[in-house]
């Protein structure tokens, strides 16, 4: 009996003393609402489901990742051909969510996880025994105000406030430039559009599109889907239409993500489509695929500049895509765009 005592009272005084080490450093809230407490000083994290690498690669912190998930060894994007010492890290297990065993083998001070519930993330946080921060990587047209946030709690854990400072100001002046350019264009002279095989957990065909497509809506076009209500659109699960729909809206101008490519071909050779306006009149253009595991924002910029270009080119008669692609590539990722489109075959194909 006084041996189970004894035990108890051990287990007791080990219990609380982990709850001092978890209390220790400096208490943050995170993108959930928890009240988390990270190191003083952060020099070692992980990043893991959709767009957590990408977030902590904006920050300018990739030295600091000392493990990834396997998919980001496997596939090519913008944020790890920068940094092609990812592939070279060790695995800290499979896409959304790696392994807890791996991810404490690597020793993080922090995990960043991003599209997690309150119990996932306090789950997690239990069985490594490292602090896990919930971070949101979400659209960008209707949802800034919660993506900047994310990156401003980054900043904060990371020593990073400056950098994220800058980095949300640059994307505020493309998005007010690209604004200001296009506000003014009367209706009249605005062609109406439309985006297809837009990518959702994998590549779709022609029918898979977006109602607020960021490039669309920073640059005021004319998007045929406009009238779906926001409430039953997702940037995550993506918005699928029916043909007849397509027919209906007719648009003068479609954009076709490449990643559905040759999804889109395949539709558009059943010659289902060939009375609608944008294809009779070979107004059918290329965008980068910028949603691969979240959304690669600097690639939603790139976009939103070469479809201002395609439709109002007098407006954007000064800009030269090229340059303007290497500014925004410096810009969230300190390598001009070329270098990252020389490190890969066959992801951008021939957008420009």
């Amino acid at each position: 009996m006084r041996l189970l005592f004894l035990l108890a009272v051990l287990l007791l005084a080990a219990c609380q003393n982990t709850n001092q080490q978890n209390k220790s450093g400096n208490e943050i809230t995170d993108m959930l609402g928890r009240k988390v407490f990270v190191p003083e000083k952060v020099e070692r994290i992980v990043g893991i489901r959709a767009g957590a690498l990408r977030l902590i690669s904006y920050m300018n912190a990739a030295q600091y990742v000392v493990g990834v998930e396997e998919t980001e060894k496997q596939f090519a994007r913008p944020y790890n051909m920068s940094h092609p010492h990812f592939k070279s890290l060790p695995s800290i297990g499979p896409m959304m969510g790696g392994d807890a065993e791996m991810i404490v083998a690597s020793h993080p001070d922090v995990i960043f996880i991003t599209y997690t519930t309150v119990g996932d993330a306090d789950a997690l946080q239990q069985k490594t025994g490292i602090p896990v921060v919930a971070i949101d990587a979400t659209e960008m047209a209707t949802a800034a105000d919660t993506l900047f946030a994310s990156l401003k709690l980054m900043g904060k854990i990371l020593n990073r406030s400056t950098r994220v400072d800058s980095l949300i100001t640059f994307i505020k002046n493309n998005i007010e430039e690209l604004n200001s350019r296009t506000a003014n264009i009367p209706t009249d002279e605005k062609p109406t559009v439309y985006a297809g095989g837009l990518s959702y957990s994998g590549a779709h065909g022609l029918l898979s599109t977006h109602a607020y497509f960021p490039p669309f809506v920073f640059v005021n076009a004319q998007n045929v889907l406009a009238s779906i209500n926001l409430q039953i659109v997702s940037h995550v699960k993506g918005t699928f239409i029916d043909a007849e729909q397509l027919l209906a809206w007719n648009p003068d101008v479609i954009f076709i993500d490449q990643a559905g490519y040759q999804l889109v071909q395949a539709d558009l050779e059943t010659g289902w489509y060939n009375n609608i306006n944008a294809l009779k009149n070979k107004r059918v253009h290329y965008l980068f695929p910028h949603n691969n595991y979240a959304t690669n924002y600097e690639l939603v910029l790139m976009n939103a500049w070469l479809v201002g270009k395609t439709l109002y080119p007098d407006s954007f008669a000064d800009i030269d895509l090229n340059k303007k692609f290497d500014e925004i590539s410096q810009g969230f990722l300190q390598c001009n765009f070329g270098q990252i489109i020389d490190s890969t075959n066959n992801y951008f194909y021939n957008a420009r």
